[in-house]
């Protein structure tokens, strides 16, 4: 193998820090890197410090031995131009060509994908995933993305926006999206929804230890917060949780009907509480699955990686 199919270029790029790696084929990062994006400074000068840390990354390596960049950005991406469509935490980067503005920086090419989608590839390579080439991953945070890879592929769809598990609707008649929907996943099971629904019965004058856990200032209620609560016992934390985890089982139950994988990988955040989520999305999976369809719920293994190496298995999927 050649020299230059050894090192892969990586980006993982949020609204407040991008993260920056370069790695082997195998998936071990060899360097790594952590900065600012201050999205709110807009593209220009967040591209540019992303650039000049690059700059040092690569210092020393001949660009013969990089076999391209992958982007990992959270927001709707246009896989044919590599633009970053809009992202929520990043308003002010509407229609960023990333891969026109990385690879004339570079002169390596350069693909973009969603930072969710690209977890699952990720996953699927060198995570949770690599002995499966039919999974679905999904990451529960403030809000729930995620991923298929079908047939050792990641499926993008017609214009690369395919896969917004967060926004399938799982009640008509639920709680207004910030998507403009209502009763979409993410509104029923993310963090955010955790620490509403927590908020809301507090509010209503239910008692709970998450009271004082917060100290009466209920704006300080998280996800995390609930289920901390929720594990020493606390009866209103544990209805929440248990909530919020049947809410996601229903969500992973249509993606089993709709794609057949054997693996559904959860990662995020909310994973991060253990059983208080995987129970309760295995016990609604194995009520209202159709018979004779078999998967496995596990949880992710890269962590905060996962959006990384994501980017390092788009190229090596990508590059020829």
């Amino acid at each position: 193998m050649s020299q230059r199919s050894n090192l892969i270029l990586a980006l993982d790029l949020g609204g407040t820090h991008f993260r920056l790696a370069l790695a082997d084929e195998n998936g071990k990062v060899l360097k790594h890197h952590v900065g600012l994006t201050n999205a709110e400074d807009g593209p220009e000068q967040g591209i540019s410090r992303i650039k000049d840390a690059i700059r040092g990354m690569l210092s020393g390596t001949s660009p013969d031995a990089v076999r391209g960049m992958g982007v990992a950005a959270a927001g709707l991406i246009d896989r044919d131009a590599g633009m970053l469509l809009t992202s929520p935490n990043m308003l002010s980067w509407y229609k960023t060509p990333l891969k026109e503005l990385f690879e004339q920086e570079l002169e390596l090419p350069v693909w973009v994908g969603n930072d969710a989608n690209l977890a699952a590839l990720g996953e699927h390579m060198f995570g949770a995933g690599r002995d499966s080439d039919d999974l679905i991953y999904i990451t529960v945070s403030t809000g729930i993305g995620g991923g298929v890879v079908s047939g050792g592929r990641l499926l993008t769809g017609y214009k690369g926006f395919a896969i917004e598990p967060g926004h399938m609707t799982i009640d008509i008649n639920g709680p207004r999206c910030n998507c403009g929907n209502v009763g979409c996943l993410e509104v029923m099971a993310s963090g955010t929804a955790i620490a509403r629904m927590a908020v809301d019965k507090l509010s209503g004058g239910e008692k709970s230890a998450i009271t004082g856990l917060v100290d009466g200032d209920l704006d300080r209620v998280t996800a995390e917060v609930v289920a901390g609560a929720a594990k020493t016992g606390d009866v209103l934390a544990k209805e929440v949780m248990h909530t919020a985890a049947t809410n996601l089982g229903v969500g992973v139950v249509n993606l089993v009907h709709l794609f057949n994988p054997e693996l559904v990988i959860i990662g995020g955040g909310v994973s991060k509480a253990g059983d208080l989520i995987f129970e309760p999305v295995r016990r609604v999976v194995a009520e209202r699955i159709m018979p004779d369809i078999e998967v496995r719920i596990l949880p992710a293994y890269l962590g905060d990686d996962s959006g990384l190496l994501g980017a390092v298995a788009l190229v090596l999927q990508s590059a020829p």
